[in-house]
């Protein structure tokens, strides 16, 4: 019998004022999003997916969906995602990434994909600095979660670098650019789940072992977007 595997499907949206001009692709992308992931778990009944959607801007940190199974997240619509004000980056990542590691933490078959999405610089947080961020992220691999920063309108390989974030992509702040964004997001998240699906076979379906720690931060270190 195989051991179930939990995935944490962890997405941090950027929702400060300058995203309101792609707010409707930003939308139906996440929309998307969530439909693979749950194809991937209809077509793997051995997994068990979780969502975390949070959307951040200087008003608020709002968790859309909380650890939410798959199959019971609901649409993402117009009213959940509402651009305005700043861009607490730091903040964003912190409390999020924390939240969830307190919840995998029991559980030593789990994996988590973390994926950032922004059009701008770090400009309100208050919780976190740069260098916390980047050490709470470098711990984090070391466990085999899996980070990618996707980002417009700023450099994102000097951020993505400065966070410890091996996987960035940079798209245009435009309808068809977000577009192709997102659809780059899921084919890299399809190849990387199909990576694991491999290690997994090869150290007979666990993760757990010294073995497959070691395959998994060697898998998340490969590139995956196309």
């Amino acid at each position: 019998m195989k051991t179930p595997l939990t995935v944490y499907n962890v997405i941090i949206l950027d929702k400060s004022g300058s995203m309101s001009s792609i707010a409707r692709q930003a939308v139906d992308g996440v929309n998307e999003t969530i439909g693979s992931i749950r194809s991937a778990q209809e077509k793997n009944p051995d997994q068990q997916h979780k969502v975390t959607l949070v959307a951040f801007c200087g008003c608020e940190l709002k968790t859309i969906y909380d650890n939410t199974l798959v199959a019971e997240v609901r649409t993402l619509t117009d009213k959940d995602y509402r651009p305005c004000c700043m861009t607490p980056l730091y903040d964003a990542i912190g409390i999020t990434i924390s939240r969830v590691h307190d919840l995998k933490s029991n559980d030593p078959e789990s994996l988590a994909l973390v994926t950032v999405i922004t059009d701008g610089y770090e400009n309100a947080s208050h919780e976190f600095t740069q260098s916390a961020i980047r050490a709470l992220i470098e711990s984090y691999k070391e466990q085999g979660w899996q980070f990618t920063y996707i980002g417009a309108d700023h450099d994102v390989e000097s951020v993505s670098f400065s966070l410890s974030i091996d996987h960035h992509l940079q798209f245009d702040k435009t309808e068809v650019g977000t577009k192709v964004m997102f659809a780059k997001e899921r084919k890299a998240r399809n190849r990387w789940m199909g990576k694991v699906q491999e290690l997994r076979q090869c150290c007979n379906e666990s993760l757990a072992s010294p073995m497959a720690k070691k395959g998994l931060k060697d898998l998340n270190k490969e590139e995956y977007f196309e």
